[in-house]
């Protein structure tokens, strides 16, 4: 029983998804390397306490997403991989700008879920430049598309700025609009860091979308033209309604011609 609770944190997820992700880890960490046999199906079964067709289930999925693969009369073994990762010690410009979240923003509907004055913690203290423990407010709201729960946002804003918004303003239209007509600032940039996550039962039951969905993850903070640390936003959407793209080229004149747009906007 202790190992149950050790290897799996939460009763609510799938037990074939968690261990679907034990497994998973081991193999990308290295523990598990190409090549490697995994244990058989009656040692997942021990070792995990879990039933058959849990493990098994686990299993497919991994199969079916290339890492595994099942060779008849000797067992299941890691797959080697195909291409090698290297580290990327440039720089990727995105096309868009703030222009275009503003746009996004004004075209959905949004519904607010909580709007609380918090203490803010060592992570959001150090993105908006402030001390651990100063006031902030904590935004949480449910953007919809088409109808569907697209994104669940949860943003943070300085004490000063957030007590001056009404629920009514937070519950349509874009944010970083308001922020500029408002108070009058500008906003110059923001720094966004783009990652995957898994649907928990809460996030998933707000999405309507299955526990252990993957999601895209996009934290961003927002800069005025001074450099202030305006907004920070951790926003989780569901990745069959939304992707993110990217474009690339070196030709000078396409990249010369898309920063001179960027900036326009951006003004």
């Amino acid at each position: 029983m202790a190992k149950l609770k050790t290897a799996f944190v939460s009763t609510r997820i799938p037990l074939y998804y968690q261990l679907e992700n034990l497994l998973r880890e081991k193999i990308i960490s290295g523990a598990f390397a190409p090549g490697d046999r995994l244990p058989t199906e009656s040692e997942l079964i021990q070792q995990y306490k879990v039933s058959r067709i849990t493990v098994r289930q686990a299993l497919a999925a991994l199969a079916e997403e290339g890492l595994i693969e099942r060779r008849q009369g000797k067992g299941t073994f890691v797959a080697e991989r195909r291409t090698r990762r290297r580290t990327f010690e440039g720089t990727i410009h995105l096309t868009g700008s703030l222009d275009e979240l503003i746009e996004m923003g004004l075209d959905t509907e949004v519904k607010l879920l909580e709007m609380n004055r918090v203490e803010a913690d060592q992570h959001e203290a150090e993105l908006l430049q402030i001390e651990p423990g100063e006031p902030v407010y904590r935004l949480k709201r449910l953007r919809y598309r088409e109808g569907k729960p697209a994104s669940l946002i949860v943003g943070y804003l300085p004490a000063e700025i957030g007590a001056r918004f009404t629920r009514e303003e937070l519950s349509s239209g874009a944010l970083l609009q308001k922020l500029e007509t408002k108070f009058g600032l500008r906003l110059r940039d923001a720094k966004q860091q783009i990652t995957a996550e898994l649907a928990d039962p809460y996030v998933a039951n707000l999405l309507e979308t299955r526990v252990g969905a993957p999601l895209l993850s996009i934290e961003r903070t927002v800069y005025t033209d001074e450099g202030r640390p305006i907004e920070y936003v951790h926003t989780l959407y569901r990745s069959d309604l939304f992707s993110y793209s990217v474009y690339l080229t070196r030709d000078p004149e396409v990249l010369a011609r898309k920063q001179r747009r960027n900036l326009t906007r951006i003004r």
